[in-house]
């Protein structure tokens, strides 16, 4: 008889126990910082109108994007500077050599030029902490495709890089 009372007792414990854990709001995990300070380019291949800086993360807890933008309003030239983080799976980060043909920087680090959209130019790197850094020039919105007299030449895109560094 004592035993069964046991059972009993401890078969109401373990179902208050569940409904205690039930009703329990436990609050979400803490998101990593997203606090990040970055160099930014200063001098650029067209003059600057309009600036903005915002920050994307997609997926709170793997890939934080901070993005800078620079345009001049009357050319519609636009450069994009972004810098990437996956915060839990650094190893995942992207393979960017294929991204095309290689340049070294000035601290050495290699950078990759891709072109692969007629529409614009992009250099892609990884800064020193570990982040996949990349500036994209293009025009009017990515629409207009770039010819000799648009396109940027492959060393102002590595000026603006090394101005990150």
């Amino acid at each position: 008889m004592n035993k069964k009372r046991l059972m009993r007792l401890l078969g109401w414990l373990i179902v208050i126990l569940a409904l205690v854990e039930l009703a329990t709001d436990w609050p979400d995990p803490p998101n990593p910082s997203i606090e990040h300070a970055f160099e930014e380019p200063i001098a650029f291949p067209f003059e600057i109108t309009q600036r903005s800086k915002e920050v994307d993360i997609q997926v709170p807890h793997y890939l934080h994007s901070f993005v800078f933008r620079y345009v001049n309003e009357e050319t519609a030239q636009e450069l994009r500077y972004i810098v990437d983080k996956v915060v839990d799976e650094p190893e995942d980060m992207e393979d960017i050599s294929s991204y095309g043909d290689q340049y070294v920087l000035a601290d050495g680090a290699s950078a990759f030029y891709d072109e692969a959209e007629s529409t614009s130019q992009g250099l892609w790197w990884i800064n020193k902490d570990g982040f996949t850094a990349r500036i994209i020039y293009y025009i009017d919105g990515n629409s207009v495709e770039l010819d000799d007299e648009t396109r940027l030449p492959i060393q102002q895109l590595i000026n603006l890089a090394n101005q990150t560094l």
